[in-house]
């Protein structure tokens, strides 16, 4: 109980009150120092999620394309059909 009666008077043991003190600053600034490297790294993070979310808009975009130019050609394409006949024979053998 000394312990929290100190804390609680610090006028009467001033050095004391001074390591309390110290203590506080050290964990102000270890805290500060924390709190800067997250900013930081939140920073990084949200410039990669820039990027990812470009990134998959243009891959959207190049599948879109794909897919229009598959729509395009002509489905009696003879090198599909003589792939789907290779196919039939070598499933009967």
């Amino acid at each position: 109980m000394d312990g929290f009666y100190e804390m609680e008077n610090p006028m009467e043991n001033p050095s004391k009150a001074a390591e309390y003190l110290q203590e506080l600053n050290k964990i102000i600034e270890t805290q500060q120092g924390l709190l800067e490297k997250q900013r930081v790294r939140i920073d990084e993070l949200e410039l990669h999620m820039t990027d990812l979310c470009t990134e998959n808009v243009s891959l959207k975009e190049q599948h879109q394309r794909h897919l229009a130019t598959c729509r395009i050609q002509p489905v009696n394409n003879s090198s599909s059909l003589g792939a789907i006949k290779e196919n039939a024979t070598m499933q009967e053998k």
